[in-house]
């Protein structure tokens, strides 16, 4: 399989460990580099393009929480998954306090590894979707005030009535609503109005990320 630009670098003591996840990265052709020194880590962190960093939580000279800690404050957006053994809420609100996104556990599984990783791979490229929208005029704050709103009505909702309780324009509601959908993030369905002619009416509903 021809390798893509999506890069995944990992931090782990145990070189077992590392193969496996090379191994594992190979089959999906991700580009995938791995190393037991933090030193080295921390470098690929300076020089940017990891998509995302597999952080081994225990290590001999410095546990993952301080590595974690270090590559925030290097790259705060930094996506790090942290792999681990440990299974008590208190390690594990610790490390998402310090700016962990997830965790995959050890001994490392084929289909908890791509399942992981290729659930961050889809939030980072909606991510960069997002940035080149709000250069094409979406605002955060109005299309966080249009989720809020669908995550109200389970049942969906028409572009009017939004537009009337968000107190936007249709052709504005039709933007936000048009992004949502190619996002991921809404979906579309049309239905007939009860005893009406003419087109059905567009039905958006907010899809959760187990939906998707």
């Amino acid at each position: 399989m021809p390798f893509s630009s999506f890069s995944i670098c990992a931090l782990d003591d145990d070189e077992s460990t590392l193969y496996t996840l090379a191994a594992m990265a190979r089959t999906q052709g991700w580009r995938f580099k791995g190393t037991a020194k933090i030193d080295e880590c921390l470098r690929w962190v300076r020089q940017g393009g990891i998509d995302i960093l597999l952080l081994d939580y225990h290590m001999p000279l410095q546990n993952g929480l301080d590595v974690l800690r270090g590559v925030k404050l290097i790259d705060p957006a930094q996506t790090v998954l942290i792999l681990t053994v440990e299974q008590d809420a208190a390690t594990a609100e610790s490390l998402l306090l310090a700016g962990a996104e997830d965790f995959i556990n050890k001994p490392v599984r084929l289909a908890d590894f791509l399942s992981r990783v290729r659930l961050h791979q889809r939030l980072r490229e909606r991510e960069r979707d997002i940035r080149v929208d709000m250069r094409k005029g979406i605002s955060p704050a109005r299309l966080q005030m249009v989720v809020d709103f669908l995550k109200g009505k389970p049942e969906g909702a028409e572009i009017e009535e939004l537009s009337d309780k968000c107190g936007l324009s249709y052709t504005t509601a039709h933007r936000y609503l048009d992004y949502l959908v190619k996002s991921g993030h809404a979906s579309a369905t049309e239905v007939q109005r009860d005893g009406r002619l003419g087109r059905p009416a567009g039905l958006y509903r907010f899809v959760s990320l187990e939906e998707r």
